[in-house]
């Protein structure tokens, strides 16, 4: 799209393709109930089949005399159900995962996502574990039949959603719903998390898996928090019920993916008017996830030079993230949506009991305003992890920009090793802090992007954490291991008298 400084407000109402519509329900078949426990009951039967190597083989640690979890996994979303599925199929069972949100509303898919599909494609892999039967279209078919996959282009977020729900049923894991972590302190033996209600939880690891909010706070510019009531405005990226801006002006900041779901639910819900605004001359029409998603970059982002990871982020902070296609046509499809292009916002103010916004395309007047301008990751925002914020080794402590501009915030970010683990700012000090794990978004320069907070990290990110955990749990027992061996006493041949006597062994016990 070429780049232009004026307004996009041309009448678009004769651009109203069939494609733009809500999507219609999708129907399920007559016998779907039926052909879900169908394939629940083959998922059952593949992961036996597929049981080698996975007994446990954790010796259990104790805390106070109590054994403690091996793994604490913040957050039980679509990550965290993929990381505590995994470890379960090779042999670590005693992890549970915690989660703020009511059981079945984790992650973002059904609290304030609004984007009628994901972006994925929908053949994406990796939370079914290499298993064809635990993928989202085995579910999907099973519910809805082929004919309905094959007419797919993305999977509907809803039904994103509702795979996950399933995949948590299959996977059967340790799930603590309601919970939210205020305090993470590590020592040379553990971890301790303090919860809301003041009780700890003590465990040996733990892993970071809270997306792209966990590393920091979703922001909403100072000049706009400052000028307005609180009820007057929302971030894109929070719960809200649009049906409350029916017959309303709606002034929406930012051009990117998540703006445009705002400013189609804002429009689906009766707004009177929708008026979208970008300080760049021209919209992102580029996807570049993308082109990230092959074994190369997604096996192996990790390892590339420092100077390519930065390089890399400052080639991926110069662009936002297109909207999806579908949500674009939408809102140009609606005759009371206007797109403003070089139009930031200069100043905005209470302007009686209408809230006013000054552009250099001139001023206009909302009743209500949604600021989709994405978080900000610092890990001073967020009190749970004060002690790392101050011990990690950080970005900063390792790499000076080439164009040495050492302000830069991307320098605040931890400097991980190779899975996904914390790594102390000095040597030898903050005792324990290599046994936190960040797979979320503070984890994105050091993993080269897009290694932890998205569904395209599942097949090697997911991989190569659980290695990381399951190595580490490993060496712990290093020095019980020849003792262990040497209490095997199960026989596996069965000595009968007559073997013994052949053998010589009548004697021997």
């Amino acid at each position: 799209m070429q780049a232009s400084t004026r307004s996009l407000t041309a009448d678009f109402t004769h651009f109203q393709p069939a494609d733009t519509a809500p999507p219609a329900p999708i129907p399920q078949l007559p016998d779907a109930a039926a052909r879900l426990a169908a394939l629940t009951a083959q998922v059952t039967a593949d992961l036996a089949m597929m049981g080698y190597a996975t007994k446990p083989w954790v010796l259990p640690r104790a805390h106070l005399g109590q054994v403690v979890p091996d793994v604490v996994i913040i957050g039980a979303g679509q990550s965290g159900l993929a990381l505590g599925h995994m470890l379960k199929r090779r042999g670590v069972t005693n992890v549970l995962l915690l989660d703020r949100n009511p059981a079945g509303y984790e992650g973002v898919w059904d609290t304030y996502a609004r984007n009628y599909e994901i972006r994925s494609p929908k053949t994406i892999t990796g939370l079914e574990l290499g298993i064809p039967s635990l993928t989202v279209q085995s579910w999907f078919v099973a519910l809805h039949g082929q004919a309905a996959w094959d007419a797919l282009t993305r999977v509907p977020r809803a039904h994103w959603m509702d795979y996950l729900r399933w995949y948590r049923q299959i996977a059967d894991l340790n799930i603590r719903n309601d919970i939210n972590v205020m305090d993470i302190a590590y020592d040379a033996d553990g971890v301790t998390l303090t919860l809301q209600d003041g009780a700890q939880v003590r465990t040996r690891y733990v892993v970071l898996a809270t997306g792209m909010e966990g590393g920091g706070n979703w922001v909403v510019p100072d000049f706009i928090r400052n000028a307005l009531p609180a009820d007057r405005y929302n971030h894109s990226c929070e719960a809200f019920d649009a049906s409350r801006f029916a017959g309303k002006d709606i002034g929406v900041l930012g051009a990117g993916a998540s703006a445009f779901d705002a400013t189609v639910a804002a429009l689906d819900a009766g707004a009177a008017s929708v008026q979208t605004f970008m300080r760049r001359p021209a919209i992102s029409v580029l996807d570049l996830v993308r082109e990230f998603e092959n074994g190369g970059f997604l096996d192996h982002a990790h390892a590339l030079s420092d100077e390519t990871k930065w390089e890399l982020g400052l080639f991926l902070s110069g662009l936002s993230q297109a909207p999806a296609e579908h949500h674009f046509y939408r809102a140009l499809a609606f005759a009371n949506f206007r797109f403003h292009s070089g139009a930031p916002w200069l100043d905005v103010r209470m302007d009686g009991d209408r809230i006013a916004v000054t552009t250099p395309k001139g001023s206009f007047h909302f009743d209500h305003l949604i600021t989709a301008t994405g978080v900000t990751t610092n890990m001073m925002l967020r009190p749970e992890l004060h002690r790392l914020a101050a011990d990690a080794l950080l970005w900063r402590d390792r790499f000076t920009p080439p164009d040495g501009n050492t302000a830069s915030a991307r320098l605040n970010f931890p400097y991980l090793d190779d899975y996904y683990r914390f790594q102390p700012k000095t040597a030898g000090a903050a005792p324990g802090i290599d046994r936190i794990f960040a797979f979320n978004a503070l984890a994105m320069p050091s993993m080269g992007g897009l290694a932890a907070v998205s569904i395209s990290s599942h097949r090697f990110g997911t991989a190569r954490l659980a290695s990381g955990l399951t190595r580490a749990l490993f060496l712990d027992q290093e020095a019980e291991l020849i003792p262990t061996l040497a209490q095997v006493d199960t026989p596996c041949i069965t000595l009968t008298p007559y073997a013994r006597e052949m053998l010589g062994m009548l004697d021997c016990d």
